[in-house]
């Protein structure tokens, strides 16, 4: 995502003459990741790419094949991760920021995967080019460590390690999701800030109030901003609601007060069947297709929409 331009001495310098320095990030799908990073101020450009694989020249395509080599035993070789280079400006923005913003738009304690996203070339990644970087990254990562231990979060996952043969992905990557408004992005953070960050999401919203709702049989639209599809869901199907199960919609990523959710919220809209305050099934990532979503529908309303 190319911002206004600004002389760079270096991709990866980390001179102090240096009007530009970049690192390089993966937080699940590069997609996502390009969109919320691009928008620090002081971020002059982010590139999608692949980084941090045991072999050169990578590719879209060669990522996904030996993806599927690696699940089969077929090779050891370790593969690429889907990662962003963000390119900054020193003069407005440091890196301790910028790895705020990172820790903070995506869960780093996923290991291999980041929501419906699963595999290595998913897994949640820090790659640095300066032994200055690299203790910077480290800094971070322990602060960010302590305010999730504190919200109940595991350990940190994410590889710090050195940059090492990255390749700018497929000119369609490059800016997919302005190019794509309604694409897909599972990228969802742990809501939980890192400490002085810039607060790139809205602070987390409260959960619903269980008592506002109906206890019996309730569905929960769990929405995020900037979801578009969120906004095809509600012009498909919100606006036409008839059905007699009643239907609200959140941003948080909780379930309402004392209820339950069986697993962590990965991609936005997922609409949520509540009963008697127990997640009894889910639809995930609608996308625009109504007829697979009211056959999801019809087996817990049979009398119809």
């Amino acid at each position: 995502m190319k911002l206004p331009a600004l002389l760079s001495i270096s991709l990866f310098s980390t001179s102090a003459y240096a009007k530009t320095d970049s690192i390089v990030l993966d937080m699940g799908c590069f997609w996502g990741a390009e969109k919320y990073m691009a928008k620090i101020p002081g971020v002059t450009d982010v590139e999608s790419g692949y980084a941090g694989g045991d072999y050169k020249n990578a590719t879209y395509r060669g990522v996904i094949n030996h993806e599927r080599l690696l699940r089969n035993g077929d090779t050891k070789v370790r593969n690429h991760a889907e990662v962003i280079k963000v390119t900054f400006d020193n003069e407005k923005v440091d890196l301790k920021t910028v790895l705020g913003t990172f820790w903070e738009i995506h869960d780093p304690t996923q290991g291999n995967r980041q929501g419906n996203d699963i595999g290595t070339t998913y897994r949640s990644a820090l790659y640095f080019n300066s032994d200055a970087q690299k203790k910077i990254a480290l800094g971070t990562r322990d602060s960010y460590q302590v305010a999730l231990t504190k919200a109940n979060f595991s350990k940190i996952t994410t590889e710090i390690a050195p940059l090492k043969n990255y390749a700018k992905a497929e000119e369609y990557h490059q800016d997919y999701l302005v190019k794509n408004p309604n694409g897909y992005c599972a990228l969802r953070g742990t809501s939980v800030a890192y400490p002085g960050s810039m607060r790139i999401f809205k602070a987390a919203a409260k959960p619903l109030n269980a008592k506002a709702l109906e206890f019996e049989r309730q569905i929960v639209v769990f929405e995020s901003e900037d979801c578009q599809y969120c906004k095809v869901f509600k012009r498909d199907v919100l606006n036409q609601w008839k059905s007699k199960t009643a239907i609200t919609t959140t941003h948080s990523i909780k379930a309402p007060t004392g209820w339950e959710l069986k697993e962590t919220l990965f991609a936005t809209p997922t609409i949520v069947m509540f009963e008697k305050g127990k997640e009894v099934s889910r639809y995930t990532g609608y996308n625009g297709n109504k007829g697979r979503f009211f056959k999801w529908l019809s087996k817990y309303q049979p009398t119809g929409f």
